[in-house]
């Protein structure tokens, strides 16, 4: 048999084995293993694909395994890793009776009217909803067609995933990269617990930011890609992180045009509930919840921890309460971030206009995307599948390894490290994070990083598209 076939049955079983667990937060040992075991299948699977030259041939297994796999882990349900899938039915809920969501926090008397069982586990039930309107539509059509159903928004996201899945199908065809390509999408580990079992809304965020880029490259229609875009940030907000990359394709006039969608969307829901960004931090208002996020969230970063670390002298500032740490370190550590991150825009906004070809800007469309995980304060495992679509296109045309398709190898190795932050669960009684699970997670991914830019820095010569 081949590596893809015996990669492709290691990881059916992990999956499996997943499933009978059924509750993963309370098995978090064996799901690590598992885990561990179809990440270390779907590395070999993705070695032995990039260097088969017949790889085309291969792309329906991997297609129908990656539905396999997924259908598999509907059997792990309800979400267990994660409670969000309680909050998007509350909205949901809310959305069908013509309610607010950004009104009023979960817990609020003044809701109990619409009680309903899952509301007594939405997890920050002292805020109200931190999902922007798009997700709301989202869940208000998911809870009309399955009222209370957290296995209807698991089948819901598998379907989302998938739908990526195709569209990454396509464009590696239309930029003539080998289809088969498409399987560091459809089979990442990552993106199947995060999605058929996670349930969580990412999925949508992706289809439609992947659905930007496609729409740059197959229709070229600038107003298409500026709406995809444009609803993909009232997801969950990130894809603005988009803009430098397609501003010079858009011009002004569909940045008018995102800009204006964004805000007429936001209107009537921040005119029954307020824009939350003045005045006290109780969650409500349509931006009331990421405003707390921004202001007190902190939980498995990297280059952030570490900042605070040095400039507050406390070694586990993500423990301790902000109070404790002072706000200082906070403010300064938070302000090197974004200035670090706002710099990186620049960059790639300049690298855009200089880049004629859809490969290479599909490419550095993940440039952005990947500072912001090194730089941002808060990164729960899902948060990495914003990278894992563009992975593919790292790959490149003539099987020969390129120096773009060495950042394919921390591409790979955070996703799969990344699922260590659940160990935070051990002890419920007592959550915290490790110092041993962040360097697992970081230590290598730098590593990788370094390792992969080597040559440019280096200036030795190679391929450079590939």
């Amino acid at each position: 048999m081949s590596i893809l076939t015996v990669s492709g049955l290691v990881m059916a079983l992990s999956f499996g084995g997943m499933a009978l667990l059924k509750d993963l937060r309370h098995h978090l040992v064996a799901f690590l293993l598992l885990y561990g075991l179809a990440s270390v299948a779907y590395m070999a699977a993705v070695w032995s694909l990039l260097r088969q030259p017949n790889r085309r041939r291969r792309l329906i297994l991997i297609f129908v395994l990656g539905v396999l796999f997924r259908v598999i882990l509907l059997f792990a349900s309800p979400p267990s890793l994660s409670t969000d899938v309680y909050r998007y039915i509350w909205d949901g809920r809310l959305m069908n009776a013509a309610v607010n969501p950004y009104v009023h926090a979960v817990d609020s008397p003044l809701l109990d009217p619409f009680h309903s069982p899952q509301r007594n586990f939405v997890n920050h039930s002292w805020m109200a909803s931190p999902y922007l309107p798009t997700a709301q539509a989202f869940f208000a059509v998911v809870y009309r067609l399955a009222s209370g159903s957290p296995l209807a928004f698991q089948v819901a996201a598998l379907t989302l995933d998938l739908l990526t899945g195709l569209f990454v199908i396509d464009l590696l065809r239309r930029l003539g990269l080998p289809e088969a390509c498409s399987l560091i999408y459809l089979w990442n580990p990552l993106v199947m617990v995060e999605f058929s079992h996670g349930a969580h809304v990412d999925a949508l965020m992706i289809l439609l930011m992947v659905v930007a880029l496609w729409a740059l490259v197959v229709p070229r229609s600038m107003v298409f890609s500026a709406i995809a875009l444009a609803a993909a940030t009232l997801t969950k907000g990130l894809p603005i992180l988009f803009l430098p990359v397609v501003v010079r394709r858009w011009q002004w006039r569909h940045v008018l045009l995102y800009a204006a969608l964004v805000v007429a969307v936001c209107v009537p829901f921040a005119l029954g509930a307020g824009w939350g960004l003045l005045g006290p931090l109780d969650g409500e208002g349509l931006l009331g919840a990421l405003r707390i996020y921004a202001d007190q969230w902190n939980y498995n970063s990297g280059i952030y921890h570490w900042l605070e670390v040095l400039l507050s002298g406390h070694s586990t500032p993500g423990v301790v309460p902000p109070e404790a740490v002072g706000r200082a370190p906070i403010i300064a550590a938070k302000s090197i971030v974004m200035i670090s991150l706002g710099l990186v825009l620049f960059f790639v906004w300049r690298m855009a206009r200089e880049i004629p070809d859809d490969l290479s800007l599909l490419r550095l469309a993940l440039v952005p995307l990947v500072a912001y995980l090194l730089l941002t304060t808060t990164v729960h495992p899902w948060y990495v599948t914003l990278i894992i679509p563009l992975l593919p296109f790292l790959a490149s045309r003539s099987g020969s390894t390129s120096r773009i398709e060495r950042f394919l190898l921390p591409g790979l190795l955070f996703p799969a490290a990344v699922a260590l932050s659940y160990l935070t669960y051990l002890d419920l009684d007592n959550l915290r994070e490790y110092t041993l699970v962040r360097l697992l997670e970081y230590v290598p991914l730098y590593a990788a990083l370094v390792w992969a830019a080597w040559p440019a820095i280096a200036g030795a010569p190679g391929t450079d598209t590939g």
